[in-house]
């Protein structure tokens, strides 16, 4: 490996036997319009990541490496959205690996993340193991854990399903998907400021350009805890051909649900500390698709641990879900 990893790290990867270098996306094919390679390799956000995989084991590790472009700390819905694509990409292989040809395409439809560590303000190189511990009929199950690569802290561990769908499938899907006009006003209530709060969800990572997604309107209320955001998605921001990126779709998502916990409980940024991030996939969501709505709101909570609950839909259909377990710090809550 390029990166001088920690010494327990290098005895973590020392001790496979029969990982050989891939290529990253070896079997997905390239395009600028896939959210990885066109938003972060090509805008050096992101090194070319570096695989190792083994058909026999099961197994993928690698290292991501941020690059020269990338300013400011590594959030943890970044890792979340890699991590989305490493367990992905195993579970092609894997899958492609039972079958005469390659005319699938896998969904996720459950990813949980599990943080341990906080990600250090200054780390850059991440190195992570994934191994495929569920294969039954179409469907996969991979384990993920990620390493800080210079000190070998645990930062998260998580473990994602996938469903495989023939091309006939999804085209199938692709029709029978519509856009769904909604009629919302923007309304707030309690201490969120319009401006300040709700349109600062169109930045959906540190490192993306405004409007990569952006609001339409919106309202948040303190008193009910509840947060409703239309949303607008826009291109080259794809997973699987034609449908946004996992990754995106959970961070948007937290993004939400972050700004809820923190404006109802009165949380200061340092002390939020999100422990659990568990997300269900339904359906895909095209790619500059218009007229999607968050609906989030606070679920349950007790003297340790705030549960926020937040769903992307269109209409009366439910795209994806996200259940956030927020950790409260000493001085964060009303309770």
């Amino acid at each position: 490996m390029s990166v001088s990893m920690h010494p327990t790290l290098q005895k973590r990867f020392a001790s496979f036997t029969d990982l050989t270098p891939i290529e990253f996306h070896a079997l997905w094919g390239h395009s600028d319009a896939q959210f990885l390679e066109g938003r972060m390799l090509h805008s050096l956000i992101l090194n070319q990541p570096q695989y190792w995989l083994s058909i026999p084991d099961r197994t993928l590790a690698g290292l991501w490496t941020f690059g020269p472009k990338f300013h400011g700390r590594v959030q943890e819905t970044t890792l979340l959205t890699m991590i989305d694509d490493v367990t992905g990409e195993l579970a092609y292989h894997v899958y492609l690996a039972t079958q005469t040809d390659n005319k699938y395409i896998g969904f996720t439809v459950n990813l949980r993340m599990d943080k341990h560590t906080n990600v250090g303000a200054v780390a850059r190189e991440f190195y992570f193991e994934a191994r495929a511990v569920d294969v039954e009929g179409r469907k996969v199950g991979v384990e993920c854990r990620v390493f800080d690569a210079r000190t070998s802290a645990v930062l998260m561990t998580a473990r994602a399903m996938f469903v495989f769908m023939s091309f006939a499938q999804i085209s199938k899907r692709s029709a029978n998907t519509q856009s769904v006009p909604y009629e919302m006003q923007p309304q707030i209530s309690g201490s969120c400021d319009i401006d300040t709060d709700l349109r600062g969800l169109d930045r959906v990572m540190n490192f993306l350009p405004p409007n990569t997604v952006t609001h339409s309107n919106g309202s948040l209320n303190t008193h009910t805890r509840t947060l409703v955001v239309g949303l607008d998605f826009g291109p080259n921001i794809s997973g699987p051909p034609i449908y946004v990126h996992g990754g995106i779709l959970a961070t948007v998502l937290y993004n939400a649900s972050e700004l809820l916990f923190a404006k109802s409980l009165g949380a200061e940024d340092d002390l939020i500390n999100a422990s659990v991030r568990d997300v269900n996939y339904y359906k895909g969501v095209p790619l500059e698709c218009r007229n999607v709505t968050i609906d989030a709101s606070v679920e349950t909570q007790d003297e340790k641990q705030v549960v926020v609950f937040a769903k992307l839909m269109q209409g009366p259909h439910v795209f994806t879900t996200l259940k956030t377990t927020f950790t409260l710090q000493s001085s964060t809550s009303k309770l």
